[in-house]
């Protein structure tokens, strides 16, 4: 799949309306999540930007995660034998004898109710039907911190702090949430704007390794003026495909707590799908 699926081409013919997607739009309401524009207005802005912005959690469904965040255990470096409680974080780095950069809480997620319903949302799964033309499929999702400090090259490119793109569908669709507030100091999420269409024909070829493109290299390529940098309080959320250039940023004063859902038009056996058809 990620052979054809970094051509733009084969995205767009295999991605095709199949008629599935009316069934996800007939009811948008949800008490999870809000718009700052209509349903139509948020597609418009979806197809021309690759992006929209403007998604806000309910303050429950705000206070329900941030809870689970900080009464469950999370994994630094997502690894399993490294648990700990992210409000006793400096103990542990000083157990540990070094600064953790990111950890996330593995599958722990899926027992979160309120991670449950958002994924289910009907807001949620209008909008992936209307971008993706079909009935989404769940493909996964995560709640995960980053924490200020440095970090090399080969750090930010196994954190995904540099500008990249994810091919893990012929199309997909990301939703992105701060569960914490996020400034240029917080590592804010970053795009170019319009880079999922109109791909430079190397830059097609090339795929998921246009990671190893310099970052100013490619903001220069689709243009500065496309560079946007996503600052905004807890709760705030937006969307994205994929393919479209981004990353997060590294923090340096503040810790960062994302939650993210990715959805698609398939199913593939990968590492990070769960045996469960959710």
């Amino acid at each position: 799949m990620r052979n054809f699926a970094r051509f733009e081409v084969v995205r767009n013919w295999a991605t095709r309306d199949n008629g599935s997607a009316q069934a996800f739009t007939e009811n948008t309401l949800s008490d999870c999540v809000n718009t700052d524009d209509s349903f139509g207005t948020v597609g418009e802005l979806f197809q021309q930007n690759g992006y929209y912005e403007g998604l806000h959690l309910s303050p429950d469904t705000l206070k329900s995660l941030l809870n689970f965040a900080h009464t469950n255990p999370c994994y630094a470096d997502r690894n399993p034998n490294l648990k700990f409680y992210v409000d006793q974080r400096q103990a542990f780095e000083a157990e540990l004898g070094r600064t953790i950069k990111l950890a996330g809480y593995r599958d722990d997620h899926e027992n979160c109710q309120v991670f449950q319903k958002l994924k289910r949302d009907p807001l949620i799964l209008a909008i992936a039907a209307s971008y993706l033309g079909r009935e989404p499929k769940y493909h996964r999702g995560e709640i995960a911190w980053s924490f200020p400090g440095t970090a090399s090259e080969a750090e930010k490119l196994a954190a995904a702090q540099v500008i990249h793109c994810d091919i893990n569908d012929y199309k997909t669709i990301k939703f992105f949430f701060y569960l914490t507030d996020v400034d240029s100091t917080a590592g804010p999420h970053v795009y170019l704007r319009g880079s999922h269409k109109n791909r430079k024909p190397m830059h097609q070829l090339l795929g998921q390794r246009c990671a190893s493109i310099k970052d100013d290299t490619l903001m220069t390529t689709y243009g500065e003026e496309n560079v946007r940098e996503v600052c905004a309080e807890a709760g705030f959320g937006f969307v994205g495909d994929p393919y479209t250039f981004h990353k997060g940023m590294t923090p340096t004063e503040k810790p960062r707590l994302l939650l993210q859902l990715e959805f698609g038009v398939n199913r593939y056996k990968t590492w990070y799908f769960d045996s469960s058809p959710s």
